[in-house]
Order: C-alpha cells, then structure tokens, then sequence
C-alpha cells in the first residue's frame, strides 16, 4: 500500500514531536514535491522546516503530477499534488490530509483517506500515545479540530 501525505499532517505532527508516529504505523510514507516545498516554507512550523531540511530515509519524495485532476482547481499546490498522485495509485493507496476542502474533494473521488486523530487513535489503541493526551496537545498549537471529530475518533478506541 502505497501511503500519500499532505502538509497538515506532517504539520500537526511535527508541532507535537511525533513524526515518528508514521513510519511506526505505515512505513514508508511519500510526499509529493509541492509537499516538500510547503514543508520548506517561512510559513511551516519550525520543527517542521527542521525535519524536512533533513528528511528522515521513511518519506519518498515523489515527483508531482505532471497534470493535476481538474476537482483539485480550487486547492492548495500540496493538497492537488498529494491527491492527484493518491488518484493515480488509487487502488493501493492511503491519502492522508485535514484540511476539510481537500477531504471533500478525496472523498467525492473515492480516495481512502485518514487524518491526524484518526492516526493518534490507531497509535493509542497500539499502546504508542495516550489519545486525550495528544489531543490536548494538538488544541494547544492550535490544529483545529471540532469535538463532533473527536468524539467519532475517540469511539474507535480499545
């Protein structure tokens, strides 16, 4: 299975110090190029620009669609790239993204998809985090995150 990633969950991850949740769950993750760039950004969280300045072996950086899916028009360059690639491996692949307008457009196109606390759920149920731990942790740099989310993730939990 080929696993997709977007900016906001290497954000959100990297601002709580658990980036190392990925290859623990899913091996190798990939990224698209304009991933990488928005992990590069003045913009990015620090220890994100940290950690993709000097990428761990687990993230393939894939080369970005050379034409993306017009359903993506209206979304960022990341969020376009890391779904036309999830499109173009769609029948082994895991996109993982947040953003609510790009998790419409995945879900319209029948992607799997995963987020943030779907991902923190299935490390707690792994014995890896303590979920409303982690969660307190995420509200408190400010990922936004509705309680209706939360509460459907925490009923997945052992």
């Amino acid at each position: 299975m080929i696993i997709i990633s977007d900016n906001s969950a290497l954000s959100a991850l990297a601002e709580i110090n658990l980036l190392s949740l990925l290859p623990t769950l899913f091996g190798e993750v990939s990224i698209t190029e304009s991933v990488q760039r928005e992990c590069q950004n003045c913009g990015a969280p620090e220890a994100l620009r940290l950690w993709i300045a000097s990428a761990p072996a687990w993230i393939h950086i894939a080369v970005d669609p050379a034409v993306l899916l017009p359903e993506t028009a209206n979304l960022g360059a990341g969020e376009a790239s890391a779904i036309t690639l999830a499109w173009e491996h769609r029948q082994d692949c895991l996109l993982i993204l947040d953003e609510k307008r790009g998790r419409r457009v995945a879900a319209a196109l029948g992607l799997p998809k995963t987020g943030v606390l779907a991902i923190l759920a299935d490390a707690a149920n792994q014995g890896l985090v303590d979920f409303e731990e982690v969660v307190g942790r995420l509200a408190a740099v400010g990922f936004h995150m509705s309680e209706s989310v939360i509460s459907q993730v925490r009923a997945r939990l052992r």
